[in-house]
């Protein structure tokens, strides 16, 4: 398997030839491994250039259905749906439909979206998105978000799965920019990996050893991936650094599978409820995820929380341009940031000084000297990369120091998976850091 936590399988190739009859054992393990791994790949639901729609066990809650009453509504609101936008405005119908859905109970909720199908649902999406006489789209983005994560966190997981399909702005898409001839080998997984989980200490595939975690969605659990994102990645894992109950009150999982994420938008949160398939990509999950690429076993909250990013600036090519930390430390806690004098000579003691205080802190680094920008050129002697952003995981104000996290989580090599600075070298790699208030 390719789960890394407990790494027992390293291990155990490393011992084996010291082990009486321990290589034959691992040829055993092998055999049935590749059986059963092999299974289980093939039940993951993965569909290639688009999203997955399947039937999943659901218990709803509330009443029964009064079937005629999910009927008569359905119809009304399909008639609304489908009246002339030029004549009543599409303002006016879009408000019209949620006025007739959202008092009805899940299950005639979920009737009704499934009478909808895939025509009446592409109607909605085409209306949100026609424009006003001021060129602006009818909807506006939070009125739209915040119907639409009341919708997937109530339906059946059939439902939600169709309003992803079916409704484009409901969800953020992605372009995978890889190189090579198999670009168009991406699409949408529903993994089968948990949610979340409390860790155990470990070895990464790198060697490294990463201290066990209390905490079920922890800054341990971070693993880039492939989109361009360190700046909101890394911001998050200093915010669950500096306060580990950030995440349980700001990303959950619903009883339909949906997820949803708690962002703000000029301090005022906002909840935007996700499907729950994720980019998937070359047999492996495409963006954040925690400890493994395997959909099969990586917990999937870092993948969540970056799709809710993505659904917050438009799409996924939106957060791979990126933007400074501190952009993503006020999306993430409503807070506005502060900056750090980089030239004071008292640093590392402000730096642990707020980190005591409980302030999460993200570190930029500078780009090197005659590189492309867009490349990931090592600097500090191959200890970290230009361009990037780092959480700065611990200060050691006696020997003054600090050490820089790098959000590549167990992908990384051990030497650019952390770095410590003295105040010398911050000055020198560090363009800015950037903190925020956690509690």
């Amino acid at each position: 398997m390719g789960y890394h936590r407990n790494n027992w399988r390293q291990v155990a190739d490393m011992a084996a030839p010291f082990i009486p009859g321990g290589e034959a054992l691992m040829g055993a393990v092998d055999m049935v491994q590749g059986i059963s791994d092999s299974v289980s790949l093939d039940r993951l639901q993965y569909v290639r250039g688009g999203h997955p729609v399947v039937e999943l066990p659901w218990q709803p809650p509330g009443p029964p259905p009064n079937p005629q009453r999910a009927e008569a509504v359905g119809r009304q609101a399909w008639d609304v749906l489908f009246a002339d936008e030029q004549q009543y405005s599409a303002r006016s119908l879009l408000d019209q439909v949620g006025n007739l859905l959202m008092p009805l109970p899940p299950t005639e909720l979920d009737m009704v979206v499934r009478r909808f199908g895939t025509q009446g649902l592409d109607r909605w999406d085409r209306l949100t998105h026609v424009e006003d006489e001021h060129g602006e789209a009818a909807y506006d983005w939070r009125r739209q978000q915040e119907l639409f994560s009341r919708l997937l966190r109530t339906v059946s997981p059939y439902g939600a799965m169709l309003i992803g399909t079916g409704m484009s702005c409901s969800q953020p898409d992605f372009d995978a920019a890889c190189s090579g001839c198999h670009c168009d080998d991406h699409g949408w997984v529903l993994p089968e990996g948990p949610f979340a989980q409390v860790d155990g200490a470990y070895v990464t595939e790198k060697w490294q050893w990463v201290p066990g975690s209390t905490e079920a969605m922890s800054w341990q659990d971070m693993d880039q991936g492939h989109f361009g994102d360190c700046w909101l990645l890394t911001s998050m894992q200093a915010v669950l650094q500096a306060n580990p109950q950030h995440a349980p009150r700001h990303l959950r999982q619903e009883a339909n599978g949906t997820v949803t994420v708690t962002l703000y938008d000029e301090g005022s949160p906002v909840a935007i409820t996700l499907v729950p398939d994720l980019p998937y990509g070359h047999g492996k999950l495409w963006g954040a995820k925690g400890h493994t690429e395997d959909a099969r076993y990586a917990e999937s909250w870092p993948g969540y929380f970056e799709k809710a990013a993505a659904q917050f600036h438009g799409n996924y090519h939106d957060i791979v341009h990126g933007g400074p930390p501190s952009t993503a430390l006020t999306l993430i806690t409503g807070r506005v940031g502060q900056k750090v004098d980089l030239n004071s000579p008292w640093l590392v003691q402000e730096i642990a000084n707020r980190k005591s205080r409980g302030q999460a802190l993200v570190a930029t680094t500078a780009a090197a000297p005659n590189a492309d920008p867009g490349d990931a050129a090592q600097i500090a002697g191959g200890r970290l990369v230009q361009n990037h952003a780092y959480f700065i995981k611990d200060a050691d104000p006696a020997g003054g120091r600090v050490c820089l996290g790098n959000p590549w989580g167990d992908g990384s090599t051990r030497k650019l998976w952390e770095c410590w600075l003295t105040l010398q070298e911050v000055g020198y790699y560090l363009v800015q850091i950037d903190a925020v208030d956690t509690w």
